[in-house]
């Protein structure tokens, strides 16, 4: 891999990327669906309080910017699940626990690993195994031993005197064990934007400024992964339920069961977003968990093995996966097992591929629709406009590859 340019996501320029889509929409219809559809993603997770969003916009944007405030001064922020959270003026110390795909953001974003004193393990996993190490190889190094199997342990993070953890607003007990500590804790919610993974890049980006005291938009970056949302959205309109192919993801697995992404799920949203049906919303909401004869009975014709887990499709190809005989069910007659690609971070959660992988995940399940897009080249012309990374043909297989060992935590 060839790094030509490691300037961050601030500070990338140029029109090449857009340039690129709207080619391939063949009109300009694109730009102005996009305000539209991204105005109705709705914030209404579970794990966020009404008006979230408003009050973060709120929170003293005046003084993000920084440099004015005087050492020893504070600043409050809103994070995303409604905590008022007060921080240091300058906060030059930052852990990441448990929201693990905003590493990959802080990097890209901020441009550095220099603040990081502390990282899950899980971070460390993804980041060894992903495109990340080539633009932030120092993260590797980063502490983790704070956090044991996803539990942060109190007296190891003290000891890495953090002036903030950044975690996931889904594992409150890191909120809980970072208050009895006395240390400030700033929640990102995965399902801020209703599981909308373009969207909610957006919006951590926003408060992961707040929380660098910083400005860290990139217009250019929000109107490509607006746009594509809209492309794929304009595609994709006109589909009969019955031209739309069932779909499920593979989330974990142990001996007798999997878990499957129901509805309220990253799962649900790929799935849908990009023309296909999940059967596993029939299973509720959340990540349940199935045996053979439910697989049976939906009898997919598509199987999405994401990232955090380390099973691979010549696993169910072969049969040894949860010791099910998966021979007779329709993806695996059309050896339609797919492993979700990882980048700079895993692609089944939101991170700043996101806008990617629903291409990606447009073209797996409509691929007569999308017979017209090279996702090679234009995998290669996102990482170059936006990461100024040139990418080999060997990077780009990597990418959609990944390896059991990238797997993480579920």
């Amino acid at each position: 891999m060839l790094i030509k340019n490691k300037r961050n996501l601030r500070i990338r320029t140029g029109a090449l990327a857009l340039s690129a889509l709207m080619a391939l929409t063949g009109c300009g219809a694109a730009v102005g669906g996009a305000a539209a559809l991204s105005g109705e993603a709705r914030e209404t997770a579970a794990d966020a309080s009404d008006g979230v969003q408003e009050s973060s916009a709120a929170s003293g944007s005046g003084d993000v910017s920084g440099g004015t405030e005087q050492a020893g001064e504070t600043r409050v922020i809103i994070d995303q699940v409604g905590n008022e959270v007060e921080l240091p003026a300058q906060v030059n110390r930052i852990v990441i626990a448990s929201a693990w795909p905003l590493a990959s953001v802080y990097c890209l974003f901020d441009g550095s690993v220099e603040k990081l004193v502390g990282v899950d393990p899980a971070i460390i996993s993804a980041a060894e195994n992903s495109m990340l190490v080539n633009v932030a190889p120092e993260i590797v190094n980063v502490e983790s031993g704070f956090s044991q199997n996803g539990v942060i342990n109190a007296e190891e993070l003290l000891k890495l005197d953090p002036d903030v953890v950044l975690y996931a607003t889904g594992v409150p007990e890191d909120y809980e064990i970072c208050s009895q500590a006395g240390i400030p804790a700033v929640g990102f919610s995965l399902s801020i934007k209703d599981y909308n993974a373009v969207e909610t890049i957006n919006s951590w980006v926003e408060l992961l400024g707040e929380v660098l005291g910083e400005d860290l938009t990139n217009e250019e970056f929000i109107r490509y992964g607006q746009d594509m949302q809209a492309m794929v959205a304009e595609r994709l309109q006109g589909v009969k339920e019955e031209d739309k192919p069932k779909a499920m993801f593979i989330h974990g697995y142990d001996a007798s069961t999997v878990n499957v992404p129901a509805a309220d799920s990253w799962g649900d949203y790929w799935i849908t977003a990009s023309g296909g049906i999940n059967v596993g919303a029939q299973a509720g909401s959340g990540t349940p968990t199935v045996g053979a004869e439910q697989i049976y009975e939906w009898n997919p014709d598509r199987i999405f093995i994401d990232n955090f887990n380390d099973a691979l499709p010549e696993d169910i190809y072969s049969n040894t996966l949860a010791n099910f005989d998966w021979s007779s069910i329709s993806a695996v007659q059309n050896q339609q097992v797919i492993k979700t690609p990882l980048g700079m971070y895993r692609w089944y959660v939101t991170c700043s591929d996101s806008a990617l992988m629903l291409l990606w995940m447009a073209k797996q399940n409509q691929p007569e629709l999308f017979a017209d897009i090279d996702m090679n080249q234009t995998v290669k012309d996102f990482y170059q406009q936006f990461y100024g990374v040139t990418l080999t043909d060997a990077d780009v297989e990597y990418i959609f590859t990944p390896k059991r060992e990238a797997a993480g935590g579920i």
